[in-house]
């Protein structure tokens, strides 16, 4: 959240591969220049020659285990051979093993304790390994070996800092000024040593010799700012970051600081407009912008934050970077968790105009659709995603339901059969897309294909309580296999005892067998849980009350069932005749 503050190494120590291009004959006996030399047989040489050969060469196609296998062989016929205890070091670190690679480098560095490279990587090693006090021993020793080389002595000053041994950091840090002159890194790491001892004067001095040095680079001011920002001197930050916006007046960074100033001083006036001043600035990249936002962003979730800023900032952000897709994504992103639909919708379509390519914003989407029943809108959207990405299921699936809906149920049949291809070892969906081409092709007037891939859906899922329910009805309706209908439809009621629908399905199954009592108790379950405002249900409760002879009930059941829904077409005729009519 600072002005301008990174940690970066003055010299940078690289882990050094032995190059295959230099293994020739020679790799062995130079190998074997250590303390405790193995003598080798030429049989036992040339093997090891061989081994270690196919060992680089492993390693350069990148087939580390492979490698690992023949550095292994190599060490078998000479256990004192550094360089393959080197190369398997490497390995180890490759594979996040820094704990076994420490220790197979301790054995190098033993047999061969005059090798710098295995020593700078036994450091770091040491270093990463929290072995600090091991890490400095070796640098001390280059540091001896070769006094003037300030590689060393940075290097030495860095762990003498990270060990907490100040007074010795800045010895260091204090012989490389005397070599290299003024030099920020260095003035920067005297800086944090001098706040982490208290010493506060000492600290801002530090800062303080770069502006008298370089009284016009805005940076130096930033890092005044950022020192009084975190010693919470907001006063003094203020000023300081305002001259960096001085000095630099592009200075996008100075702006986002001003702003994590003024929500500290709970001015949230002042932390939106410096914010939004940051978030259009043409000269901060898009993804500097956007890891500002994040904190803020953490903070959301669904409709439960309410931060109408952060609207303010996408719009910003949107403004400023128009055709970056990854602006829009964010955006719908957000939109979504807070339960804002519709807007989310519109800020996905854009996202997707500038990049078609983006599959999970395809997928919410058109999840987004559907939630919304925005039927044409998924049917279109879709075939647009499927068109993108062929071989997502999940597609299919969506695009599929929407034709349904659209009574377009010839392509959502086609759809869903693709679906299936498409899905793999998905069972899930697999099981999904079945139970869809069960109802589609039955709304296509094809119930045997209708059961036919309701029993492949229950194959793979057989506790879809969805598809138990409508398998059920559909056999009901066409008076087959009642007693598997019932034996799936009080499944139903008894996952779900609650459930009005289920309840109606058992009912109306109960009633095909001509079990009227029982399915006059089943369906009143279903009217007192909810059911009393679906006209289906309740016409069929007038249905069951004609069957045990209460004519008068089932015309009161038949009558409601109109004022539910004008549109019914079996009913008037049941309420002119007075009966059930099939």
């Amino acid at each position: 959240m600072t002005y301008y503050r990174s940690i970066i190494l003055l010299f940078t120590v690289f882990l050094f591969f032995t190059s295959c291009n230099s293994i020739k004959k020679t790799s062995a006996v130079d190998s074997k220049a250590t303390t405790k030399e193995t003598e080798l047989s030429v049989e036992e040489q040339r093997k090891f020659d061989y081994f270690f050969y196919e060992a680089c060469r492993e390693k350069m196609k990148g087939n580390l285990e492979k490698s690992a296998v023949y550095l292994g062989e190599c060490l078998k016929l000479d256990p004192s051979s550094s360089a393959s205890m080197y190369e398997l070091a490497n390995i180890l670190v490759a594979g996040q093993q820094p704990d076994k690679a420490q220790g197979v480098l301790e054995r190098a560095v033993y047999y061969n304790p005059d090798n710098l490279w295995y020593k700078l990587l036994l450091a770091d090693l040491y270093q990463n390994n929290k072995f600090p006090a091991k890490a400095i021993s070796i640098y001390q020793d280059f540091v001896k070996e070769d006094h003037e080389n300030i590689e060393y002595r940075y290097s030495l000053a860095q762990l003498y800092q990270q060990n907490k041994e100040y007074d010795k950091a800045l010895d260091e840090y204090a012989y490389l000024e005397k070599v290299l002159g003024l030099n920020e890194l260095i003035i920067l790491e005297k800086e944090k040593i001098y706040v982490a001892l208290g010493k506060n004067k000492q600290a801002l001095a530090e800062l303080n010799r770069l502006i008298e040095k370089f009284p016009d680079e805005a940076r130096y001011y930033g890092y005044i700012a950022d020192y009084y920002f975190y010693q919470k001197d907001l006063e003094n930050a203020r000023v300081f970051y305002q001259k960096v916006l001085e000095k630099d007046t592009k200075n996008g960074l100075a702006y986002f600081s001003l702003g994590n100033v003024e929500l500290i001083a709970n001015d949230t006036t002042k932390f939106e407009d410096y914010y939004s001043k940051a978030l259009r600035n043409e000269y901060l990249p898009f993804d500097t912008k956007f890891q500002r936002l994040i904190p803020f962003l953490s903070q959301v979730t669904e409709k439960q934050f309410d931060a109408p800023y952060i609207d303010r900032f996408f719009s910003d952000l949107v403004y400023a970077h128009p055709q970056e897709a990854n602006a829009y994504i964010y955006y719908g992103s957000y939109l979504k968790i807070v339960g804002r639909n519709s807007d989310a919708l519109s800020i996905y379509a854009k996202a997707l105009e500038l990049n078609e390519k983006e599959e999970t914003v395809w997928q919410d989407y058109l999840l987004l659709l559907a939630d919304n029943k925005s039927f044409d809108s998924l049917y279109v959207e879709g075939k647009k995603a499927i068109l993108n990405f062929p071989e997502n299921s999940f597609f299919y699936l969506l695009t599929g339901s929407a034709s349904m809906q659209l009574n377009k149920n010839e392509e959502a049949n086609d759809l869903f059969v693709k679906g299936v291809k498409s899905a793999g070892e998905n069972t899930a969906m697999k099981a999904q897309l079945y139970a869809n081409l069960g109802d589609v092709n039955y709304a296509l007037n094809k119930s045997t294909d209708a059961f036919y891939y309701f029993e492949e859906s229950l194959k793979l899922n057989e506790l879809n309580i969805v598809v138990l329910n409508n398998y059920s009805y559909y056999l009901s309706v066409e008076k087959k296999d009642l007693d598997k209908a019932e034996k799936m439809s009080s499944q139903c009621v008894d996952m779900e005892p609650g459930n009005s629908t289920y309840l109606d399905t058992y009912a109306w199954v109960l009633f095909m067998k001509e079990r009227y009592l029982e399915a006059k108790y089943i369906i009143e379950r279903a009217i007192d849980n909810g059911g009393d405002v679906n006209d289906v249900i309740v016409e069929h409760y007038g249905d069951i009350l004609y069957k045990i002879g209460d004519v008068e009930g089932a015309l009161v059941q038949w009558k409601k069932t109109l004022e539910i829904n004008p549109t019914n077409k079996n009913v008037p005729a049941k309420i002119e005749q007075k009966k059930y009519i099939e």
